[in-house]
């Protein structure tokens, strides 16, 4: 009888154990969110941890990104990746897995996922991540984990149920058609809205280059000098991890002749001269009686070359005339 009694308690603790063991091996999914929208393609542009364009800001809590060494990080709360500790990102765990599978899947961080060596061993595994504190889970799987001092990383990634609202967004500047001399540092803005949260993130491209991100209203960079060519600009606003893409509005960069003016000629009282010009770009065409105080005549945005100029010719005193290519806006 005494030997019945202590195999059922022992029988009983092991059943507790194994209970209480089950249960631990499994993460909360209460209240949790999943991410089961489209998948897109995040491929970080640079090594710069701190710039906002090289972190994927999935909510307000995870940032992640990393820096051209040593491993991926939380750019909310980490300035870099801690190699001794091997726990960032913070505020996430990592398994291998799919999301269908989450409930029964082994959490950890994301050395721990990658048996140690993610960068090596990550790229192609189908993932399951978890933002802890936001509780939402989603599917991600690296395409890309540059080893050897190149860094960056890229991924394809779920996003948040199609449910939820799109933002909107739209260049407002420059308008399409615009023209600028090279070497041109352009302004370019948008518009960008959601009917439900807030836009985090407008990333501006020409082509598929990178030109600058705004995280704030109003959206809005200032490029580094184009070269000439023709470009095509787009604006992405995210919003809660949902992604648009403005309609594209192409600008023109040209190398600016110099500007030279015909010899003037006067006829049946009119006073008039050609100049050479690049079509699209505006002049202004100033006069001076004593070569010190000049005063604009005309301003006008060159629409063939050369170009043509008369005006009234003076019939006393002395006129001189010069013109001026106005600096890019």
């Amino acid at each position: 009888m005494k030997i019945i009694t202590n195999l059922s308690r022992l029988a009983c603790a092991l059943w507790s154990a194994g209970f209480i063991l089950g249960m631990a091996s499994a993460p909360s999914t209460y209240s949790a969110t999943f991410w089961t929208g489209p998948l897109i393609t995040y491929t970080q542009p640079g090594t710069d941890p701190t710039l906002p364009a090289n972190q994927d800001r999935l909510t307000d809590h995870v940032w992640l990104t990393r820096a051209s060494t040593a491993g991926l990080f939380n750019a909310v709360n980490e300035s870099s990746y801690d190699k001794d500790t091997k726990q960032d990102p913070s505020d996430t765990a990592w398994a291998v897995g799919t999301l269908g599978n989450h409930a029964f899947l082994s959490y950890g961080s994301w050395a721990a996922a990658g048996s140690g060596q993610p960068v090596h061993n990550l790229v192609g595994q189908q993932l399951v991540l978890h933002l802890v504190s936001d509780d939402i889970y989603l599917s991600v799987k690296f395409t890309y984990l540059g080893g050897g001092g190149a860094g960056g990383f890229a991924y394809e990634r779920s996003t948040p149920s199609v449910s939820l609202p799109s933002p909107t967004v739209s260049i407002t500047n420059p308008a399409g058609g615009a023209v600028f001399a090279a070497p041109a540092s352009v302004k370019i803005g948008a518009d960008a809205a959601v009917s439900s949260g807030t836009v985090t993130n407008v990333s501006f491209f020409a082509g598929a280059t990178l030109l600058g991100s705004s995280q704030a209203s109003p959206f809005h960079i200032t490029t580094a000098g184009l070269a000439a060519g023709g470009y095509s600009l787009t604006a992405v606003a995210t919003a809660a991890g949902v992604s648009t893409t403005s309609s594209p509005v192409s600008i023109s960069v040209v190398s600016p002749v110099a500007v030279s003016n015909s010899v003037p000629a006067v006829s049946a009282g009119q006073f008039s001269f050609d100049y050479s010009a690049n079509v699209g770009l505006t002049y202004i065409v100033q006069k001076s009686s004593d070569l010190a105080t000049w005063i604009p005549v005309v301003t006008n945005v060159a629409s063939i070359n050369p170009v043509h100029f008369t005006e009234t010719a003076v019939t006393s005193g002395a006129r001189y005339y010069r013109v001026v290519r106005q600096p890019n806006p």
